[in-house]
């Protein structure tokens, strides 16, 4: 199952890292189908039919996480275990196991007070009760 290809499609670069993580992910689903197909398996396919399967397979769930496929194949054997699956199928199963996006609303928009400002004279005060002289323009303290 190493020869997997990957998505001629792509229009970013992905790091090495990323094509790693991707090619062992698709591995991955390799494996998983293979395991869910062992249960519908002919003994007259081929390896390379085998790869192409798995191939496909992977191409239409790659974007999915591990356990959302491993749900809905799951799901699809308890559910369905009479047919042979098509990725299309898994696919949407898959989709129903992945979290749900929400979108929060925010509450009226409430403008932000500013504070008032001082009066100089409370301003100076304040700094005189503090023992805080500032240095003024022009002057001697």
């Amino acid at each position: 199952m190493t020869d997997l290809p990957t998505n001629p499609r792509a229009e970013w670069m992905p790091s090495l890292q990323e094509r790693e993580e991707r090619m062992a992910h698709r591995e991955w689903i390799g494996g998983r189908v293979v395991t869910l197909l062992s249960h519908y398996w002919r003994d007259d396919d081929d390896d390379m039919l085998t790869a192409a399967i798995a191939a496909d397979w992977a191409e239409v769930l790659e974007g999915l996480p591990r356990d959302a496929i491993q749900k809905a194949c799951i799901k699809y054997q308890r559910e369905e275990g009479r047919r042979k699956p098509t990725p299309g199928v898994v696919y949407e199963m898959a989709r129903d196991f992945m979290p749900k996006l929400s979108i929060a609303r925010r509450s009226e928009y409430v403008e932000p007070t500013r504070p008032t400002p001082c009066d100089p004279a409370v301003a100076q005060k304040i700094c005189e009760e503090a023992g805080y002289a500032p240095k003024r323009f022009g002057g001697d303290t």
